[in-house]
């Protein structure tokens, strides 16, 4: 008697590299129920800004971990992991497949590569105490307590510096040693969607943060200030950031796109080093392919797996 194992499909990789289009397109073709791992997706109302997959299609593809909370929530990746580990169980249930796709590589990581998250939950007493520190302080402080959760830390990331030194704040205890791998139940075949031409990238990034105006983004923000003030979430997410400064006249609207633009690169350069780390990835540079090509050759790549990867016993 062979058991297969349950198979789960992960499309990852930097930001503009329309991965939600690629996967909206595998599931009309195959049983796939999306899962998405974008750490802003998770919120509602930040719609245009984060380029959320259409309602149009998330009523014809199933998706997961979209809209499902208010942005003055706090929402952890331990949060994240224990619901979208739910997910999984009730998508092999109905016979289906599991389709990540995002480019939050701590969300991804957190659950199809069994890393344990510390349940630890946000102190804002703490934080605030933080809050006006200099990043480059922060991360100083964390090198000397925990070098090794520093090193996997980006020097500029201040949320996951002060993450890691409130857990060691909390628990008394290195952030490196609460994070433990476990044994998966089931198989990741992972894809990696990547430029390696910067420029080219950075054009893409840039027609991109165009078009997010041109689809009522500076609305979208007035709306979510007047309703929720200046959240923290919003000066921490790309895009926002940058139009709550030019709806306060600090920034004209020439300077606002150049720097969603450098910011979003910056971004994109970060996600790639910490892809990278994942050596599962089979990645697929873009610099030379249309989308035809790469949604043709990602067809014939999983085309066999995905229709043989359910859970049989002969």
């Amino acid at each position: 008697m062979t058991v297969k194992r349950q198979q789960i499909i992960a499309i990852a990789g930097q930001t503009c590299t329309y991965k939600s289009k690629l996967a909206i397109d595998l599931a009309k073709r195959f049983p796939f129920e999306i899962i998405s791992a974008d750490s802003r997706l998770i919120y509602k109302e930040m719609d245009i800004g984060t380029s959320k997959p259409a309602l149009e299609d998330r009523k014809l593809i199933t998706h997961h971990m979209i809209d499902v909370a208010s942005p003055n929530e706090n929402y952890s990746v331990a949060l994240y992991k224990k619901e979208a580990e739910e997910k999984i169980k009730q998508i092999f249930l109905r016979d289906k497949i599991p389709l990540f796709v995002g480019g939050t590589g701590l969300y991804l990581n957190s659950v199809l590569l069994g890393f344990s998250i510390p349940e630890v939950k946000p102190d804002l007493s703490f934080r605030r105490q933080l809050k006006d520190m200099p990043q480059e302080e922060l991360y100083k402080r964390l090198s000397e307590l925990d070098l090794e959760a520093a090193a996997k830390i980006h020097k500029n990331d201040n949320f996951r510096t002060v993450r890691a030194l409130e857990v060691i704040y909390k628990t008394n205890k290195l952030f490196s040693s609460l994070k433990t791998s476990v044994e998966l139940p089931f198989d990741v075949y992972w894809i990696g969607l990547m430029y390696k031409d910067r420029d080219l990238h950075q054009e893409k990034i840039k027609k991109r943060t165009s078009e997010l105006f041109n689809n009522g983004f500076l609305d979208e923000v007035k709306n979510l200030l007047s309703k929720y003030g200046e959240l923290d979430l919003f000066k921490n997410t790309i895009g926002y950031k940058e139009a709550v400064e030019h709806l306060k006249g600090w920034i004209s609207f020439n300077e606002l796109i150049e720097k969603i633009t450098l910011h979003t690169r910056q971004f994109a350069k970060r996600q790639i080093t910490w892809f990278k780390a994942n050596k599962k990835i089979n990645w697929i540079c873009l610099d030379d392919l249309s989308y035809e090509s790469v949604f043709e050759y990602v067809l014939r790549d999983i085309g066999s797996f995905a229709k043989t990867s359910m859970v049989s016993i002969s």
